[in-house]
């Protein structure tokens, strides 16, 4: 079975840092990225099963970051988990094309299921 691949992006370091150690956990393989901006170029590199972003960074924002991959034929049909904590997170991310949304401060539970659901060779197990 190969590995699963997921992609993190978040300029927060330490939020960055703890998605880190969750998608380890869960046995897939993780890239991080701290740069928004550079970001999309290395989703055309190598693109993942998943992808977790922040929906608010300098530079390039979530939300056109997801806006670009969802008009990318190459990408369009890629998992996007948008996290944020602002008010109208959710609303913002569902609109630019994200399939899921999760609030900051946000449960590793959830994420682990996410993950688990987008990632695993066999859904069936678990």
């Amino acid at each position: 079975m190969d590995v699963k691949k997921v992609v993190v992006c978040d300029d927060d370091r330490h939020i960055l840092e703890v998605l880190k150690l969750i998608v380890e956990f869960s046995g897939a393989e993780v890239l991080v990225e701290d740069d928004s901006a550079k970001l999309y170029g290395r989703l055309h590199q190598d693109v993942p099963d998943l992808l977790i972003i922040d929906l608010w960074m300098p530079n390039l924002s979530g939300q056109e970051v997801i806006s670009r991959i969802r008009r990318d034929d190459s990408m369009r049909d890629m998992y996007i988990l948008c996290l944020s904590a602002s008010d109208d997170g959710e609303e913002v991310a569902m609109r630019a094309g994200a399939n899921q949304f999760l609030p900051k401060p946000f449960d590793m539970t959830d994420i682990l299921q996410i993950i688990e659901r987008n990632c695993s060779g066999n859904r069936a197990s678990a």
